[in-house]
């Protein structure tokens, strides 16, 4: 058996936690830096801006769309291209984060119909050998998204079964490359449910995570941020490593208005410190270049939330707080720091 052989399977035989709670935690103290949310926008992040350690995107179930190749919707389901490929080739020593979309079709995927897609899609995850980290029907208890909990919960550990190779269905797996991302809206839950209503169990979750956006109305801003609390709260009782899943300040904090640091960043920065946030995942895109997310389409508040774009006031402090020793960003050093090891080829 070879070193790096050796050093595989041992990797292997630890246990689920591995670290405090989740696969490919890093040490405290460590925030893991992705950014997203569009291909383009990702390339232009690392020319104009520099390196961060993630790669965000999304696909669904079952066409697995910007997975089996780029793929961009059309008219109002156009925000711009996703593309795993771009992320496997083009950004060594990086994870991915993706977000898979479940909306009304949790019932199919918990009663088996989707189980060959999922297989394909564990495929398609492993085969860049790097990590991966999946939300799973993201945003689960978002109103928009309206899934229902039990459903919600039948769909969840299908696919984790099916991606452990845990004899669900037809096996994947194990996929030891991925790490499965419990993700919370951190708003007004739908119907007004509790939070644990969605939670499939420890066994099948490795990260806890949370949306964060600025709200327009003030009541909203005050229930957003009880929720975040709720959720940073339920992943230290269930020793679970905290993710911000998605975040971006919309137009109201656009890099050029006076207070966008001051308003924003830094009090999302803060957070992270003060609850140890384990990865951070900042939408770095002009929302306004995609159809999806103009008025036309009914949106038009996500505004432009690069933090490159022009007049910028935000760069240099936000280049000043990511390039900090908390900070774990591309390089070879990176996979050691949240203790993956490549599967041999």
């Amino acid at each position: 058996m070879s070193l790096r052989t050796a050093s595989w399977v041992a990797f292997l035989a630890l246990p689920l936690a591995a670290h405090a709670g989740g696969r490919f935690e890093p040490e405290d103290g460590k925030t893991l830096l992705i950014v997203g949310q569009e291909r383009g926008e990702i390339a232009r992040y690392w020319r104009e801006v520099g390196p961060a350690g993630g790669y965000m995107l999304y696909t669904s179930l079952p066409a697995l769309d910007g997975l089996r190749g780029p793929a961009r919707g059309s008219g109002c389901s156009d925000s711009g291209w996703m593309d795993f490929g771009d992320w496997a080739h083009g950004y060594p020593d990086t994870v991915a984060q993706v977000g898979l979309y479940l909306v009304d079709v949790t019932d199919r995927v918990a009663a088996g119909e989707t189980d060959a897609a999922v297989v394909e899609l564990g495929r398609i995850l492993r085969k860049p050998r790097k990590p991966v980290f999946l939300r799973i029907g993201y945003e689960c208890d978002g109103p928009w998204n309206h899934y229902p909990p039990d459903s919600y919960k039948r769909a969840w550990r299908r696919i984790s079964g099916i991606l452990r190779g845990r004899g669900v269905g037809t096996q994947a797996g194990p996929v030891p490359n991925v790490a499965l991302v419990w993700h919370s809206a951190a708003y007004a839950t739908y119907e007004g449910r509790s939070l644990e209503a969605w939670y499939p169990g420890d066994d099948a979750v490795d990260w806890v995570a949370l949306s964060w956006f600025p709200w327009a109305r003030a009541e909203d801003e005050a229930v957003a941020a009880a929720a975040r609390d709720r959720v940073a709260a339920f992943a230290r009782q269930h020793r679970k490593p905290l993710m911000i899943a998605e975040a971006a300040p919309k137009a109201r904090f656009e890099a050029d208005a006076p207070d966008a640091w001051s308003g924003w960043h830094a009090r999302v920065f803060a957070w992270i410190e003060r609850n140890d946030v384990k990865a951070y995942s900042y939408i770095n895109q002009d929302w306004n270049a995609m159809p999806q997310w103009t008025a036309a389409c009914g949106q038009g508040d996500w505004g432009d939330t690069r933090v490159q774009k022009p007049g910028s006031a935000i760069l240099e402090p936000w280049r000043k707080e990511t390039n900090g020793s908390r900070w774990l960003k591309q390089g070879q050093r990176l996979f050691r720091a949240i203790g993956f090891v490549p599967e041999p080829r």
